[in-house]
Formats: C-alpha cells, sequence, structure tokens
C-alpha cells in the first residue's frame, strides 16, 4: 500500500497531557480532499474486484461501488475517521514496506460496523528475519462531528477502547485478520500475521497503542478539556491524537459521495 501523502495538509502541534494534534490547514482543504476517494475507495473494494463486478454483470461502477460504502451517516462518519488513521499513522511512523489489514472489505453489511480493533498495522523489517524491532500499532478511533455534551470526550472513549485492546481484544483481532486473509487465499499475509502471533517460535516485537479521535474543529477543546484519565499501564506505549477537521459532516460527506465517481 502507497502512502498517498496527506499529513502534508495538517498542523502539527502538542497539547496537554502529551496530546498530539493534527489540525487541517484550511488552506490545504480542497487539496487534501481531492486524494480521498480513490484509496478510500480502494478499502471497499479494490481497482481488480470493481473491474470484474462491472465486466461479470455488466453493471456501472457507480452501482457496485454503492453496494460497498455505508449510506448511514454514523457509520460513514466513524469509517472516515478509522480509513483517515489508515493513512495517516504509517505515513508518520512506518517505512513503505509493512502488512495493512483492509478491514472495511469485508464487512458483511455495509452499515454496520468492521469488528474487533479498528486499524491494526504492522510493520517487518526484514521479511527472513523477524527482529526484535518489529512493530504492531494498535489504533482505537472515534469520531464526533455534533457539539458533545459538557463532558462528553471522544478521545476519552478512544482511549478506554484502546486500554480495552491492550489487555484482551488484541488476540482475537488477530485471528480475526488471519481468518479473513486465509478467506482471501492470500497466503503471504497470513504467513507475514504469524510472526506476530506465534510468540513462542519468534522473537519479542514492539507493540504501540494509539487512541486518535477526529472531530469537528469547533469542539475541539471540549474533547481535550475532557480528557480524564489515561492508564498508567499503558502510558509507555500509547499515544492520544487528536485531528481537527473544520465541517466534519460536510467533509466526510463530501468524501463519501465523490467516491461513487471513481
Amino acid at each position: 500500500m502507497v502512502n498517498i501523502d496527506i499529513l502534508t495538509h495538517f498542523e502539527e502541534s502538542a497539547g496537554e497531557n502529551g496530546i498530539t494534534i493534527f489540525s487541517l490547514k484550511e488552506a490545504e482543504r480542497n487539496a487534501f480532499f481531492n486524494k480521498l476517494p480513490q484509496p478510500f475507495r480502494c478499502l471497499y473494494l479494490t481497482d481488480e474486484d470493481l473491474d470484474w463486478r462491472t465486466n461479470e454483470f455488466g453493471t456501472s461502477r457507480a452501482e457496485e461501488i454503492v453496494d460497498k460504502i455505508p449510506d448511514n451517516p454514523t457509520i460513514q462518519s466513524g469509517e472516515f475517521s478509522e480509513i483517515l488513521c489508515y493513512y495517516i499513522i504509517p505515513e508518520k511512523y512506518l517505512p513503505s514496506s509493512h502488512l495493512r489489514p483492509p478491514k472495511w472489505k469485508w464487512k458483511e453489511s455495509k452499515n454496520n460496523p468492521a469488528h474487533f480493533t479498528d486499524v491494526i498495522l504492522f510493520c517487518q523489517n526484514d521479511l527472513d528475519n523477524p527482529g526484535t524491532d518489529d512493530s504492531l500499532i494498535s489504533i482505537e478511533s472515534k469520531a464526533r462531528a455534533t457539539k458533545p455534551t459538557n463532558t462528553e470526550s471522544s478521545l476519552q472513549k478512544a482511549i478506554d477502547d484502546a486500554h480495552k485492546d491492550y489487555v484482551s481484544r488484541l488476540g482475537e483481532s488477530l485471528f480475526h485478520l488471519k481468518t479473513r486473509y486465509k478467506d482471501d487465499r492470500n497466503a503471504e499475509a497470513v504467513n507475514r500475521l504469524s510472526r506476530f502471533m506465534d510468540v513462542a517460535n519468534y522473537p519479542t516485537f514492539l507493540k504501540h497503542f494509539k487512541a486518535i479521535a477526529t472531530v469537528d474543529n469547533s469542539f475541539a477543546d471540549t474533547h481535550l478539556n475532557n480528557v480524564t484519565e489515561i492508564p498508567d499501564d499503558i502510558r509507555d506505549t500509547f499515544e492520544v491524537i487528536l485531528i481537527r477537521i473544520e465541517d466534519l459532516k460536510g467533509a466526510y460527506e463530501h468524501t463519501f459521495t465523490q467516491i461513487l465517481a471513481t
């Protein structure tokens, strides 16, 4: 998977409690959104699969795409944030060679959320020689385009769910990914996953947990101010990130509309 160079459109800063903040530059807004439709669509329906469907069934590209992408606003908002994380985090932290499971293509229903951990990314620098510097990044993503209450924080919700991944859910998520790759007959991906699942036969690796909230810029301070707790047991391998986008509702609606034209 190729990086699509979207971090250049954000300004990075540091908030209280070590929270990383990415703010979309207003002058970069159009350039940023112009990059999203095709890479986003490919996580639901690849070019190869789309071409097969249209050739096999005599349908239009838009007809096939609409069967795969959500039209429920809540699911659109959540998956816009997840896919944004899917592209931003490797661009900032990982080299170009790694495994990025496209979990959205495996959904049973387009208007239901995908199972388990929101995003998992893998980096193995030498495929023939697993090392202790190999890494797994587990991401819990939340989105909020509307005004929160005076006590709500999508950041805190992401933190709480990321802690669940740390404590118990990550193993289930890895097994789910392995099953999906087997269904796809993708032996290479299954074998690469084994390096991160078979702890008895492979060296240890680095685990990083990230809690990320994508929110409307108008309400970002409320989400920041209402963060109440970052658990001590994962603090050393943990990062909290806030992505601020002006008119987030318009942003995800525009993106999913434009996907239909890809």
